[in-house]
């Protein structure tokens, strides 16, 4: 079994980042990777993760690098013994870290080294060196406020979408939706798909599954049709269709107390994370 522990990242990333975390250990039954809409820096510091995507096609990424997933998930072949930390942004917020566009990284597994030069480099030294945890967690937490300061890109526009999209279940038309932003759809479109990645209607499904499963983990609610219905969804099979989409797997699959450990934005105590 893989062990993960979270940990509060620095007071000035929070609006930003969700968490620093680490898992450890190693499991012959492979963690899911599922889309998402926030991203994951992930530094591996013993053996290195393979990936299979839902067409067995086989990805190695780099020992450290940028996780941001969008339109699949991943199994995890994690039977080695593994120690990485990881850094969980929040939806929207990868943007502000980057130094180029988010939808050049999308479903990339961007090599840190490569895509901060020399500051990459000298943070994975530092992590690589044998300090304590919290000496690394401090790097880490330096090396992305340098990132913040440098690469911060506010738009209000965007900023109001993805607010509304992620956490307002009562948007039926995004073409009404953006004209009430002061948008036509196409350019709302352009605007969401530069900063963020994806296109609005896939952020707002690939949400929608997340705030679903996270209510009803939370919750420990084991009928979980009413809440789909709750959330939008129209009947259990588009609600199926959409775990299997994103996470691979059916409802029930996904929601018992054996898969929850086995899934990389469950956190331990079973809830889920906003990813």
């Amino acid at each position: 079994m893989i062990k993960k522990t979270s940990y509060l990242p620095p007071l000035t990333l929070r609006p930003y980042i969700d968490r620093f975390w680490t898992g450890e250990g190693t499991t012959d039954t492979y963690p899911t990777l599922a889309a998402g809409t926030g991203a994951e820096m992930i530094f591996q510091l013993q053996a290195p993760m393979t990936l299979v995507s839902k067409d067995h096609s086989v990805h190695t990424p780099p020992m450290q690098a940028l996780y941001c997933i969008r339109h699949q998930h991943y199994k995890a072949m994690m039977n080695q013994s593994h120690f990485f930390i990881a850094v969980r942004f929040k939806a929207g917020a990868i943007r502000h870290f980057l130094p180029g566009q988010v939808e050049d990284i999308t479903e990339t597994f961007a090599d840190i080294c490569l895509l901060y030069g020399d500051e990459g480099k000298r943070l994975t030294e530092r992590l690589s060196s044998g300090n304590s945890l919290s000496l690394q967690l401090t790097c880490i937490g330096d090396f992305l406020l340098a990132q913040l300061q440098r690469h911060y890109r506010p738009h209000a526009l965007v900023d109001e979408a993805i607010t509304q999209l992620y956490y307002n279940r009562e948007i039926p038309d995004l073409v009404s939706f953006s004209s009430s932003l002061g948008s036509s759809y196409r350019q709302f479109e352009r605007l969401f798909v530069h900063h963020v990645g994806i296109s609005p209607k896939s952020f707002q499904q690939t949400a929608r599954l997340n705030n679903t499963l996270k209510h009803l983990l939370f919750h420990q609610i084991k009928d979980y049709l009413p809440v789909a219905f709750d959330y939008g969804y129209y009947d259990q099979s588009h609600f199926i269709r959409a775990c299997r989409r994103f996470f691979g797997d059916k409802p029930r699959a996904i929601l018992s107390p054996a898969s929850q450990d086995q899934h990389f934005y469950f956190n331990a105590s079973g809830s889920a994370d906003k990813k």
